[in-house]
């Protein structure tokens, strides 16, 4: 058995846009690597926006573990806050959004493993808007 105690020592990436995480299990990650899933968390800033992107071959859930927000599935928006669970198959653009005052947490379910090269970003990601503009 393995036990990934997340609290206060998780190894969040932090990034500008207001959007960081840590992989908790999958395969590149201190705690031993899983062959068929990846698990991390997403904590995003109040006000902040993950980056629109798909994947080629995996599907992914997220359940939301604290704060408030809305989720983008293609050209579906919806509200969303603790305890919910939302899933995006292979092929649909998705994103995240913190409405509330708190960050908000969910957790990334992605099988199979998720690898770098299996995501491809949305053509409509804001950063690259903000710089054509």
């Amino acid at each position: 058995m393995k036990t990934v105690r997340i609290g206060s020592n998780a190894d969040f990436k932090r990034q500008s846009s207001g959007e960081h995480f840590c992989v908790l299990v999958g395969r590149h990650e201190r705690h031993g690597g899983t062959r068929h899933h990846t698990v991390a968390m997403v904590e995003l800033d109040a006000g902040a926006t993950s980056q629109p992107h798909s994947h080629r071959e995996r599907e992914e859930s997220y359940f939301v573990v604290s704060g408030a927000g809305s989720a983008r599935i293609d050209a579906d928006t919806s509200p969303i806050q603790s305890g919910d669970l939302i899933y995006a198959e292979p092929g649909q653009v998705h994103s995240f959004t913190n409405i509330g005052s708190a960050p908000l947490r969910y957790l990334v379910i992605t099988a199979p493993t998720w690898t770098p090269d299996d995501s491809i970003q949305s053509p409509d990601c804001p950063a690259k808007e903000a710089a054509s503009s």
